[in-house]
């Protein structure tokens, strides 16, 4: 049957008393009508929306149901429909209707009604249905523009599973279609409840819902006014949350006038502006009677009925006379916190002043600094979590730790208990080694490590001690970190016997430590960090000559060349060469190191450069801290991955720059084979080395030291090279260190990801942790790390080098101490008067005011003390010389008989 010989008939049905418009379509060809479908707005009879409940494919449910169905042919598909009962008797087969053509039809039919042409395919007829139900099926020559309604609180008061046996009568369903537009202001639990609002008549609910209608006419009335009658909180405390929300954004200035368990009353306790009556002379005004002041008629009541749990708005009077304020009570910092949150958790470091600045443009409100910053502290609070409470799951996220990282040590230490009993423990101390980077330590071939401590921040301070070790590409490689009380012998030796236990070391183990003159395993190599051994030395001998030769005691990688610097430096001062003297040079100079670690390194800059990175996660509680060192350690190990990708050649990237320039430098080498693998290597003759290409060694020092070749051992490979003795290039011979393979596998092994803390299983453990204890100093906490003494006086000021605690000399007096403008003139002791070393003179004026000069010659004259001069007839001034010096003494009028 194709649509161009299909006809529509079309008729209107206005039934009384309701009045309700009903629209049938009939679809019929070679004179056979078929009812197709109710387009009336109160016709459930097919569900074109594809809904569950009713499936329009199943004819034997439908049969059940008593409703008849016939098949109409649409194209290739048939489609099952149901046939409609017009209520005058008349079935959908009789033909009372005027017939149209379907291309007529669509013509005088309106586009809006009947959907516009894109829903239209050329190629299927009909575009498919955005339905995910199968079973949903579409009429293309019929296709049905009905109005969506909203359904998401149908299953609020309807069981789905009851069969619906009944219904309302007509003024009834007219009465719920009046107000379906109120579904979120009304909730239909008062509208279908037994409560008291049903109690009444239904013309009573009718203009009931009218009027509230009419004050929520569309939604932004409901935005504009957040209270109204019949309105519904499921706590009290929402309610007030709601009422102090209104506060701030209104600016008025709102109290709790009744606040029990069944009934809150908010009123307005703004003031009112009222001027007072001008006095009878009209100079003034008089002053207000508190007493007769008006309030402001703002008022809002809520309660709850006693069988119920919501709570309703009773009543509400919307009117202010008031004046807005800035001062609203409401605006607390908790308050504020909530609002920040987002903000503070991606920026934690944002100033006080922006946020200020930005609260007061949102709320127009005055927020003082302090109340900001507790507000940024709450929000921190949040994010991070609270200081004391991480210490009760730090067992838990313990357990998480090791469950997706294996072989990881974790040692948790606490106070002794006096009570075993106890239930609690008091924290003392933590340290973890994760075992992937264990795995990748070991895998570097490289047994060096920098130990360093830092200080963590917050009410609960301790130091973080970290042990730090070097990568083939000279890079840090963490290995361990630890969370203790404090930096004491105590805690050292806790955190190195933790390391040793992982590592596997002993008493007699050949390892390098780079520390700050802290003594760590006894058969271990040792090394002082130069930084720490200059900032003791400035503190009696600073000039720069003096670090110039401390540098190049400690740079030089042969005996002689560490004597020869000496010897300068006892030149220079000998005192300062004693007190370095006493320093073995094994744990601070090259020319004492061993080869061990296959590095030079003099600084422990690489636990300097961990601590600098984790500065942000030092004034963080234990967890937060803990999960900020492992997440740096996450991201630098697949940061490193990527450049490890983009490297080639057989070397890291960093010893293929020292091989080049190494290459460079024995090109302007001479070599000479003196047999036994041995060749004399020279440059000048005061430049003159011995290489031992059988040992791998040169005297030098610097092959040893580093485990690369130097310039003379690369001179020697290219001669050998020449001469065919070899078939290695230079760089086979460095280290295994500096191989990239090497590196590749130093990072392959990679940190697991953790669950969020509502994954994480409880620890069995039958005790719980408490914070450690801290007496909190007085004084706002310090942020900064502590500065030497040496630091602080060579800082900068500008373009200026600052002159803080040095001493300067007064250009009067010639004492130290203070400059020329605070000198006090003379020495303390008793008052003195103007005289002459030969005899008392005293300087007189008679007669006027004025000023005169009086020179003594030779004599000296002090200032200083007390000083009397007389004048009888005025206000003056004496001027007494002394060569180039000149004391000029203030007169005051006083009168005659001053003595």
């Amino acid at each position: 049957m194709s649509p161009n010989q299909a006809k529509v008939q079309i008729k209107e049905i206005i039934e009384p008393p309701s009045c309700s418009r009903r629209l049938f379509l009939d679809w019929y060809d070679t004179g056979e009508t078929n009812v197709v479908g109710d387009a009336s707005k109160e016709a459930n009879v097919m569900d074109v929306t594809g809904d569950d409940n009713m499936d329009i494919t199943d004819n034997g449910d439908n049969n059940k149901k008593g409703n008849p169905c016939v098949e109409v042919e649409i194209g290739d598909k048939f489609e099952h429909t149901n046939e409609v009962e017009f209520r005058d008797g008349n079935k959908g087969g009789e033909d009372p209707w005027s017939e149209f053509e379907s291309g007529e039809m669509f013509e005088d039919i309106n586009e809006e009604e009947f959907g516009s042409g894109d829903n239209f395919d050329d190629d299927s007829g009909y575009k498919s249905s955005e339905s995910d139900d199968i079973d949903f099926y579409v009429d293309n020559d019929n296709i049905l523009d009905d109005v969506e309604v909203d359904m998401n609180d149908f299953n609020d008061n309807i069981d789905m599973d009851a069969e619906w046996v009944g219904g309302m009568n007509d003024n009834v369903v007219q009465e719920e279609n009046e107000v379906g537009e109120l579904n979120e202001v009304l909730n239909n639990e008062v509208l279908l409840s037994g409560s008291s609002s049903d109690e009444g008549p239904v013309g009573q609910r009718k203009k009931t819902i009218k009027a509230i209608q009419r004050a929520h006419e569309n939604d932004e009335a409901n935005v504009a006014e957040p209270f109204y009658i019949l309105q519904t909180f499921n706590t009290a405390q929402e309610f007030k949350e709601r009422v102090k929300v209104h506060a701030i954004e209104t600016r008025r200035e709102l109290g709790f006038e009744k606040n029990d368990k069944n009934r809150v009353r908010v009123v307005c306790r703004g003031t009112i502006p009222k001027l007072g009556n001008l006095d009878k002379s009209g100079e003034g005004q008089q002053e207000v009677n508190n007493e007769d002041e008006e309030k402001c008629p703002w008022s809002l009541y809520a309660s709850k009925w006693k069988r119920d749990t919501n709570w309703m708005v009773k009543s509400y009077n919307k009117e202010h006379r008031c004046l807005q304020t800035r001062n609203v009570k409401a605006c607390t910092y908790k308050f504020l916190a909530k609002k920040i949150t987002t903000q503070v958790e991606s920026n934690p470091t944002i100033p006080i002043r922006a946020l200020q600045e930005q609260l007061q443009r949102d709320y127009q409100v005055g927020l003082s600094k302090m109340k900001v910053f507790r507000a940024r502290t709450e929000a921190l609070n949040q994010v991070r979590g609270d200081y004391r409470g991480q210490y009760a799951l730090l067992r838990d996220y313990v357990q998480e730790l090791q469950k997706h990282n294996p072989d990881t040590t974790v040692k948790i230490d606490v106070e002794r208990e006096p009570n075993p009993n106890s239930e609690t423990r008091t924290f003392k101390r933590i340290y973890i080694c994760l075992g992937p980077l264990k795995k990748g330590f070991a895998a570097g071939r490289r047994d060096f490590l920098g130990l360093d401590g830092a200080f963590m921040k917050g009410p609960y301070p301790g130091q973080i001690l970290s042990a730090v070790g070097i990568d083939g590409n000279n890079g840090t490689y963490p290995l361990a970190y630890a969370v203790v009380e404090s930096e004491s012998t105590n805690s050292w030796t806790w955190f190195l016997t933790c390391l040793g236990d992982d590592l596997g070391l002993g008493t007699n183990s050949n390892f390098t430590f780079m520390t700050d003159r802290q003594k760590l395993f006894p058969c271990a190599e040792h090394r002082y960090c130069l930084r720490h051994i200059h900032e003791n030395m400035k503190a009696n001998w600073r000039a720069k000559q003096f670090k110039d030769l401390l540098w190049d005691c400690a740079k030089a990688s042969t005996i002689q060349q560490f004597q020869r610097s000496m010897e300068e430096l006892r030149k220079l001062n000998n005192d300062a060469y004693e007190w370095l003297k006493n320093i073995p040079p094994q744990h601070w100079s090259r020319s004492h190191f061993t080869g061990r670690a296959h590095t030079d390194a003099m600084l422990n800059n690489m636990c300097e450069s961990l601590n600098s990175k984790i500065v942000e996660g030092r004034d963080v509680p234990i967890i937060t801290c803990l999960e900020y060192i492992r997440e740096y350690l996450v991201k630098k190990i697949v940061t490193v991955q990527k450049e490890i990708d983009k490297a080639v050649g057989p070397l890291t990237p960093t010893a293929t720059i020292w091989v080049e320039k190494l290459k460079k430098e024995a090109s302007q080498l001479r070599s000479v084979f003196c047999g036994n693998g041995k060749y004399q290597v020279s440059k000048n003759l005061l430049e003159q080395f011995v290489v031992d290409m059988g040992q791998q060694t040169c005297s030098c020092r610097r092959w040893e030291l580093i485990g690369i070749p130097c310039a003379h051992a690369i001179a020697c490979m290219w001669e050998m090279l020449k001469n065919k003795e070899i078939d290695k290039i230079p760089e086979h011979w460095v280290h295994r260190t500096y191989w990239l393979e090497t590196w590749k596998n130093m990072y392959s092994f990679t940190i697991h990801p953790i669950n969020g803390r509502n994954m994480w299983e409880k620890s069995t453990c039958p005790t719980t942790l408490l914070p450690p204890k801290h007496h909190v100093p007085i004084g706002r906490p310090k942020k900064k790390r502590r500065r030497s003494a040496m630091e602080v006086e060579d800082l900068v000021k500008g373009n200026q080098l600052s002159r803080a605690q040095k001493s300067v000399t007064c250009s009067k007096c010639n004492k130290s101490g203070h400059n020329a403008r605070t000198c006090k003139g003379q020495k303390a002791g008793g008052s003195q008067s103007s005289r002459n070393v030969g005899g008392s003179q005293t300087s007189k004026i008679v007669g006027g005011a004025g000023s005169e000069k009086v020179k003594v010659g030779s004599e000296k004259v002090k200032a200083g003390g007390s000083q009397t001069s007389r004048n009888d007839s005025g206000a003056g001034s004496a001027k007494v010389k002394d060569g180039s010096a000149k004391v000029r003494a203030s007169v005051s009028k006083k009168g005659k008989g001053v003595p």
